[in-house]
């Protein structure tokens, strides 16, 4: 089978950042439109997006490698390196604010160590195991949950590809009818899980990644431009209109597949969509993309803490508003906008912080330390994907 050539799948890594973005904005609730559109309100389902690029990414960039033999202890290393550094560095910001909010009297239901903040939990997140024990529900950083299955994923197909190689396409599509059965049959909530059935949806993504790479790879297809641009626009119009209106019910099921077909077609880059993705925002979204996803969360509560200092302190009504039960921000739909831009700017900026002073340099010494030299410019994403630039292989 021919190799692909060299390439860069800069579009791919865009569109990584874009969904990290809309992540934000769906954890940000307001009263304004942005944050009502059903496209937000469901952008949960992004996450298997990423779950099917790495899949995608890790085929490419190892399974060749590790079948032919590559250390699947050193493999497991790299992706700890990529993914764990910033994993504890938010972490330990979350225990900071617990340990300094301790004793103080907030006008909230918050307790500082308890509940899903609890010792117990915070150990099973330092070990990525959080989706495998303790109650049903996300804890601390809550989207690390996908950090934990991944790796744990990430296992599960070093081992597959070093010894069933030749069957990793069957393999992959027993798992995602197999995973797909089991949150049917055995959840009641489909793609809408982070702890029970958490694992079988990382599956059923990655695994999908991996088939959508062997078929990228051996079909090689580059429609000519103006075709190429009809399918983008066609696909991107799918994407939004499936996402929209499958929320948490059995369509979520289909997603997976769906970001399969998308990753297949803007990995040849050759629409006027793939171009847009190509500018330097859009790239630039795409790199600090992992410290966008995990920095988000602990940013929205605490722009709501301070939003409801502000209301308190200054008498001030509508800053949050309680909407059976939850706490939306912006006291009309203009303001609540314009929160949730402000919200999304500043997220970025912290994460550009993190990725230049935590993620990447955490990064490159890990890769130095496992493969004794400097990788310079190894491009990375979302949940520790990442291509070396070798001959003859494509990189992300």
């Amino acid at each position: 089978m021919d190799r692909v050539k060299a390439h860069r799948y800069g579009a791919l890594d865009s569109l990584r950042g874009v969904c990290a973005c809309m992540i934000v904005l769906l954890h940000f609730r307001t009263l304004g439109t942005i944050g009502g559109l059903p496209f937000v309100q469901n952008a949960f389902l992004f996450v298997d997006f990423f779950f099917v690029l790495s899949g995608f990414v890790i085929a490419a960039s190892y399974g060749e490698k590790l079948q032919a033999g590559f250390s699947i202890v050193r493999f497991m290393g790299l992706r700890l390196g990529r993914i764990y550094p910033l994993h504890i560095f938010v972490l330990g910001i979350f225990l900071l604010f617990e340990i300094a909010t301790m004793g103080v009297a907030r006008n909230t239901s918050h307790q500082p160590f308890a509940g899903n903040y609890s010792l117990e939990l915070l150990l099973a997140n330092m070990a990525l195991v959080q989706t495998f024990v303790g109650p049903e529900g996300a804890s601390w950083n809550m989207p690390a949950w996908s950090i934990a299955v991944e790796v744990w994923t990430y296992l599960v197909f070093a081992i597959s590809f070093r010894y069933l190689g030749r069957f990793i396409v069957p393999t992959a599509i027993a798992l995602v009818l197999g995973c797909s059965l089991y949150l049917v049959f055995a959840t009641d909530r489909y793609l809408n899980v982070f702890h029970d059935g958490a694992f079988a949806r990382c599956l059923i993504g990655f695994s999908i990644g991996v088939i959508t790479y062997h078929a990228h790879r051996r079909l090689q297809l580059e429609p000519p431009r103006p075709f190429a641009s009809a399918i983008e626009i066609a696909v991107v119009v799918a994407v939004t209109g499936m996402v929209s209106v499958a929320g948490m019910g059995a369509l979520s099921l289909l997603l997976p597949p769906l970001f399969g077909v998308a990753i297949f077609v803007f990995a040849t880059q050759s629409g006027i969509i793939s171009k847009l993705l190509l500018a330097p925002v859009p790239r630039y979204l795409g790199k600090i993309s992992y410290s966008i996803y995990l920095v988000h969360l602990f940013i929205v509560y605490r722009f709501f803490n301070m939003l409801e200092v502000v209301q308190r302190k200054l008498g001030i009504t509508g800053l949050v508003t309680s909407v059976n039960g939850e706490d939306l921000a912006g006291p009309t739909p203009l303001w609540g906008d314009l929160l949730s831009i402000t919200m999304l700017v500043t997220v970025i900026a912290v994460a550009s912080f993190t990725y230049s002073y935590v993620e990447r340099p955490a990064n490159e010494w890990s890769r130095r330390k496992l493969l004794g030299r400097r990788e310079k410019g190894v491009p990375t994403g979302l949940l520790g994907a990442e291509m070396p630039a070798t001959e003859g292989r494509p990189r992300i």
